[in-house]
């Protein structure tokens, strides 16, 4: 495909760019593109990729954060006006590998981040860039949004970083499908990479060797919001119709009895479960059944059980509650140790952690999920392997860091 920079103000004839790839041979490599971005902060385009109010305000090249005896370097860390940390990785899709590794390797900057400090930050940057002056991260992003508050913008930036909650980007010259799919599988399991974007930097040159640089979102990064009813006691039920949704009587009647076979249903679902469910932790005790479409297994510290569920159409999972003071220390060694848990597990686990009064009662949560891929009776097939394959891999990764044989 060719482009064309056609300039009305002159009679010069339009300008033809074809496409070059980016390789090491053209001098246009990961380092060029990084480079790139780090001067020419709009070729991020953070709005597409994650919202209004969104932008990017570049911090610091090649960030060494330290793993165990030695460092590994995050390409590009940038800042919002909102104070959620931007993590970019710069990537070529040449190698077959790369696709695979850039999203460990994000992972891992993540999580390393994520126990930094607002304070740490600012002094690594310092060493890194040499940057000096007071509070140079806001004088940095003040000089793009003036109307920002110094006071606001670094409790926004403490909170991204006490919460991994980060703005994070692929940048490359394409992006593929199966990238495409472990984005979206990312974004609906939660935790540190949950706000995943991926950008083509696509680049052409001129017969006289400009380059014209073009970054599209091949898609948009999706929000997916899902209504929940809880019980009084917090666990999660099917949604149903409300009264005010239904007008004439007989529809009222006919949902109720679709609604009575739908529990049915769901019994006999967890019956099966109960049934085959095998734990190798010989404390473990068998689970019982709490209301419509969920089923509570005893566990040992300061956590409200796990409970298995599923959610209609598609969604099964589980998750533990952590009550308290202790929960929330026992939650957080838990975040720490998030990446020895998923490889345990082998699903990505997603945390919650709460904030506000609520947070004295309920720390927050632990939880996997799973979208089932097919329909009906093949559906509850899925769901029920998964189920009783991932919940005794969670019983002994949390018996074993909860401690103790009972509750």
């Amino acid at each position: 495909m060719t482009s064309y920079l056609y300039d009305e103000q002159t009679f010069d004839s339009p300008a033809a760019f074809q496409p070059v790839a980016l390789t090491a041979g053209n001098g246009h490599n990961e380092r060029w593109l990084q480079e790139r971005i780090f001067e020419l902060p709009p070729l991020l385009p953070m709005t597409e990729m994650f919202g209004h109010g969104e932008s990017f305000v570049p911090l610091c090249r090649e960030l060494p954060l330290r793993y165990g005896s030695s460092s590994v370097f995050l390409d590009i860390l940038g800042v919002s006006a909102t104070g959620r940390l931007v993590l970019v990785e710069c990537k070529l899709w040449r190698n077959p590998e790369a696709r695979r590794e850039v999203i460990a390797q994000l992972f891992e900057y993540a999580s390393l981040l994520s126990e930094w400090t607002y304070s740490d930050l600012e002094a690594r940057l310092k060493r890194a860039r040499g940057l000096a002056g007071e509070n140079p991260i806001f004088a940095a992003v003040k000089a793009v949004h003036p109307e920002l508050d110094e006071g606001a913008f670094v409790d926004s930036v403490n909170r991204s970083l006490e919460r991994g909650d980060f703005l994070c980007a692929i940048a490359g010259d394409g992006i593929r499908s199966d990238l495409q799919s472990l984005r979206r599988l990312l974004a609906a399991q939660g935790g540190v990479l949950s706000q995943l974007a991926l950008v083509e930097i696509r680049t052409y040159r001129d017969a006289v060797g400009r380059t014209l640089l073009m970054p599209t979102v091949p898609l948009h990064t999706e929000v997916v919001q899902r209504e929940v009813l809880v019980r009084p006691d917090g666990a999660p039920l099917e949604r149903t119709t409300s009264l005010d949704e239904v007008a004439p009587a007989q529809e009222s009647t006919a949902q109720t009895k679709a609604v009575s076979a739908s529990k049915l249903l769901n019994r006999a679902f967890w019956d099966k479960f109960i049934e085959q469910v095998k734990f190798d932790h010989p404390d473990q005790t068998p689970p019982r059944h709490g209301g419509n479409n969920f089923v509570r297994m005893d566990l040992p510290g300061p956590v409200q059980g796990l409970v298995a569920y599923r959610e209609q159409p598609k969604t099964a999972g589980l998750f533990v509650k952590f009550l308290g003071a202790d929960g929330r220390e026992a939650l957080q060694a838990l975040i720490e140790d998030q990446a020895a848990l998923e490889q345990e597990v082998g699903q990505p686990i997603r945390f919650k952690v709460n904030e506000g009064q609520d947070a004295e009662r309920v720390a927050g949560l632990l939880g996997v999920q799973l979208e089932a891929k097919k329909d009906g009776a093949a559906r509850d097939a899925e769901q029920l392997a998964w189920l009783l394959r991932t919940c005794n891999a969670l019983v002994n990764v949390l018996r074993l860091r909860l401690g103790g044989t009972g509750n």
